[in-house]
């Protein structure tokens, strides 16, 4: 399994919240408007898209240890990830 998508770190854009970057691409704009009505999901929408590479490769982790029963990644390394994409 090898991810397709834009390679690099996926990061929330500093000057533009709702965005998601990748250096100077951008991944996707989670904006619906500029009146800001829905803002707190748009940012949090933002945040859930820059981290999909980390869980995607979270998820590969946890499918190689459950077929070989030795688990690389952690239940902490897990709830930080959660942790990063559910707190605003």
């Amino acid at each position: 399994m090898e991810f397709k998508g834009t390679k690099g770190k996926w990061e929330v854009n500093p000057r533009a919240s709702r965005n998601v970057r990748c250096g100077n691409v951008t991944i996707a704009n989670c904006s619906s408007g500029q009146n800001g009505e829905n803002e707190e999901e748009e940012i949090a929408n933002a945040k859930l898209i820059s981290s999909a590479p980390e869980m995607l490769e979270m998820l590969k982790d946890i499918v190689k240890g459950i077929k070989g029963n030795n688990f690389e990644v952690t239940a902490n390394e897990i709830e930080q990830l959660l942790i990063k994409i559910t707190t605003l």
